[in-house]
């Protein structure tokens, strides 16, 4: 079959010349600029477009501005001709074509399925992206004024977006940022888990604050409608609250509400203002500083013009045991391990005083009597028998015991912070201890 159809379709590219040849010499007079010789010339080049076909298909494209429109009345004998070669056409169609010919399936290109922007409450606002804050400007340019700051931790509602720039309100300023240091949405609330603070809310009165997240938890505290605490960390049901400094506890998530606690935008007339404050309230208290200070040396150097100096003397020693010995090096160093080396003798004496006036009928009796060495009956003197004395500590605990006293009878000490010098009878001060007597 394709023979026929190869012959009928030159001969339809023959007839066809031939009609185009005819017509343009019959359009002569409607086309004085085309002579024989032109539509000769064409005739040939339609017959060489069908020499073509045959050797092989050529496709070109033009311009249709290029293609003059020419109007043709077809006769009937052309029509016949067009009718039987449609009907030929018609035939090819439906007979198979070879293998090597036939139609190439074509495999419809992949499109990505579309992708849904999760919303987020923080669709709207913007967060600074810097390392302290972000310029806020009074136009949107980078030679315009800045108004106002927006601090990292902070946020900022957005008015309108143009271009390379965003203008924001927040707190008393409204200017414009640029996009470059900005993130909203879902970066934002990213970036306010990590430069914001979470607060909880307790919802209601007598909310239990437990040890851990479970119902079995040990109860700390009770919680009380509108009471605030930073969030720590959110586990499944539970929110875990800064308690305290070393301690998370946690509340049931149904009873409270979890909000971000962000800052706001502050104008550089406010900075100021704050700044102006801030050197104020410095300067009030460095006066205030200097004045305790110049009290605190008008009270000491009172309390020395007081001070009833003792005279180093030597009295009858103590024979003591080497366990005792050592006890009350021990409690030389809890109590005056900081003290000047006079200062250890002198609570080492107070001891021995204290054991001629009958506090105890030993030395460890004395030193665990019930109100006298506070640190004695808190595990402070525990601790210090476990690492020993220093020397100092151990010479002045020996020394006393061999008769050296630097206080007299002074039987009792305290702070001189603490000494309350108006009901002493007489007292002397040995570096940072006022020892006295009633």
């Amino acid at each position: 079959m394709l023979k026929p159809y190869r012959a009928a379709v030159i001969g339809t590219a023959c007839t066809m010349a031939a009609v185009v040849a005819t017509g343009l010499i019959s359009l002569k007079d409607e086309q004085p600029n085309k002579d024989t010789s032109q539509a000769l010339a064409m005739e040939r080049s339609m017959s060489a477009d069908v020499e073509q076909h045959e050797a092989g298909p050529i496709l070109t494209l033009a311009r249709a501005a290029d293609i003059p429109v020419v109007i043709l009345e077809v006769s009937a004998e052309v029509e016949e001709h067009r009718n039987a070669e449609a009907e030929l056409e018609t035939e090819a169609q439906t007979e198979p074509l070879p293998e090597e010919t036939a139609p190439v399936e074509t495999i419809p290109e992949e499109t990505e399925p579309e992708t849904t922007v999760e919303p987020s409450e923080f669709d709207g606002y913007v967060l600074p992206v810097v390392d302290v804050y972000l310029n806020i400007r009074s136009e949107p340019s980078t030679e315009a004024a800045v108004i106002g700051k927006l601090y990292v931790g902070a946020m900022a509602k957005i008015v309108e977006q143009s271009g390379e720039w965003t203008k924001i309100s927040s707190g008393t300023v409204e200017g414009y940022v640029n996009n470059e240091y900005i993130v909203t949405g879902l970066e934002a609330e990213e970036l306010a888990r990590q430069d914001g603070r979470m607060v909880a809310t307790v919802l209601e009165n007598g909310i239990n604050v437990r040890e851990n997240p479970g119902m079995d938890a040990d109860v700390l505290n009770i919680a009380g409608q509108g009471e605030q605490y930073e969030v720590a960390e959110e586990a499944e049901g539970w929110i875990g609250i800064r308690y305290s400094e070393n301690i998370t506890a946690y509340m049931s998530a149904d009873y409270v509400s979890v909000d971000f606690l962000l800052g706001e935008a502050i104008s550089i007339e406010e900075e100021l203002e704050q700044i102006r404050k801030a050197e104020e309230e410095a300067a009030r208290k460095a006066a205030e500083q200097a004045k305790a200070q110049e009290e605190a040396k008008a009270r000491a150097a009172e309390r020395l013009a007081n001070s009833q100096p003792v005279d180093t003397v030597i009295t009858e020693g103590y024979s003591a045991s080497y366990d005792d010995t050592y006890l009350l090096a021990c409690l030389v160093h809890m109590e005056a391990g900081a003290e000047p080396y006079e200062g250890k003798l002198a609570v080492a004496n107070v001891v021995l005083n204290r054991l001629k006036s009958g506090y105890g009928s030993t030395i460890a009796e004395v030193i665990y009597a019930k109100g006298q060495f506070t640190g004695a009956n808190t595990g402070a003197l525990a601790n210090r028998l476990a690492k020993g004395p220093n020397d100092e500590c151990l010479q002045a605990a020996v020394e006393a015991l061999n008769g050296v006293n630097n206080i007299g009878d002074y039987r009792n000490f305290i702070g001189v912070g603490w000494a309350n010098y108006g009901s002493y009878s007489s007292y002397t001060i040995i570096g940072n201890h006022c020892f006295y007597k009633r």
